[in-house]
């Protein structure tokens, strides 16, 4: 518990071993595969981790519990690591709950989305449509969200500005198609799945309004408050978090945002920053008691623990 408030933090990426071997054999022109992780490692001046995720999650559960956060969404950020993703959730159910990116334009997708959502007890995936090139409102997603429904899962997708750094780290260009980034094209297919909840991650990535207007005609989506926000200083109105989060309270409720922290990679590790300085937030606004308690556990917990 901080302060007031349990936590329980809707993003962070399970940047596994498996994780940046997958990476670094996107890339072109490579070399040895351990030669590339090291100049990885040395040009990001972070930690590759040891090839079991289990100990992996080890280290996350020592991390979240000096800091005394109680639970974490995984997010697997690359298709093909989902049993990472897995191995972590079953090793401490109470704590992680698992997710995993896949990849819209795969021949497999179905196949592996239901065994990941139904066997394997995965609890939602998350849909990058600018990164793969492929509107949110395709009907070629149809049959995904159909079984998202059926599993009673969780959509996250990411709209507005997208940085991957491990890819920068790694000399992998991040080739987006930016016609697929607007939260307003996902408005058609909330409406058609009204059964199905989704979130915005980072309040829509800089594309805040988009966001607010796919809030208001959609009364199941959601935001999630992830990472630094750097978007606002980009943003025409550049808002500061404050702002913000007072628009999406109005917009939304305090029953439609969820608390996010986008930590990932080591040593950085847990980003104790973002979660003091949003619990200072909230106090500093007089933000009812209830309304955090919603905002920092409560809401996650009601979208997964429902099943």
């Amino acid at each position: 518990m901080i302060g007031l408030f349990k936590i329980f933090d809707a993003h962070v990426h399970f940047y596994s071993n498996t994780y940046f071997r997958l990476l670094i054999r996107q890339k072109t022109n490579r070399l040895d595969i351990n030669a590339e992780l090291k100049n990885l490692a040395a040009r990001g001046h972070i930690e590759i981790p040891g090839e079991d995720p289990v100990m992996l999650a080890k280290r996350w559960i020592e991390i979240i519990d000096k800091w005394k956060i109680e639970r974490l969404v995984l997010h697997a950020s690359m298709p093909g690591d989902e049993d990472s993703v897995v191995k972590a959730v079953q090793a401490f159910p109470n704590r992680f709950t698992g997710f995993f990116t896949v990849d819209p334009n795969s021949n497999l997708l179905m196949e592996n989305a239901k065994k990941r959502l139904t066997q394997d007890k995965l609890r939602g995936i998350f849909l990058y449509p600018s990164l793969y090139h492929i509107s949110v409102n395709d009907p070629w997603l149809d049959p995904l969200y159909q079984l998202c429904v059926e599993t009673k899962s969780i959509v996250f997708v990411q709209f507005g500005k997208l940085v991957i750094k491990p890819r920068d780290f790694a000399g992998i260009p991040t080739v987006l198609n930016e016609e697929f980034s607007n939260p307003k094209d996902l408005i058609p297919v909330a409406k058609k799945f009204p059964g199905l909840r989704f979130v915005i991650p980072n309040f829509g990535g800089g594309r805040f309004e988009e966001t607010m207007e796919l809030g208001k005609q959609c009364p199941n989506t959601y935001v999630d408050t992830a990472g630094s926000n750097s978007w606002m200083a980009d943003h025409p109105s550049t808002p500061d978090l404050r702002t913000v989060l007072q628009k999406a309270l109005a917009t939304l409720g305090p029953a439609r945002i969820l608390f996010g922290s986008d930590s990932g990679m080591f040593p950085r590790g847990y980003r104790y920053d973002i979660v003091d300085n949003q619990t200072k937030l909230a106090q500093e606004m007089r933000l009812p008691i209830a309304d955090g308690k919603k905002i920092f556990y409560e809401n996650m917990a009601a979208l997964v623990d429902s099943q």
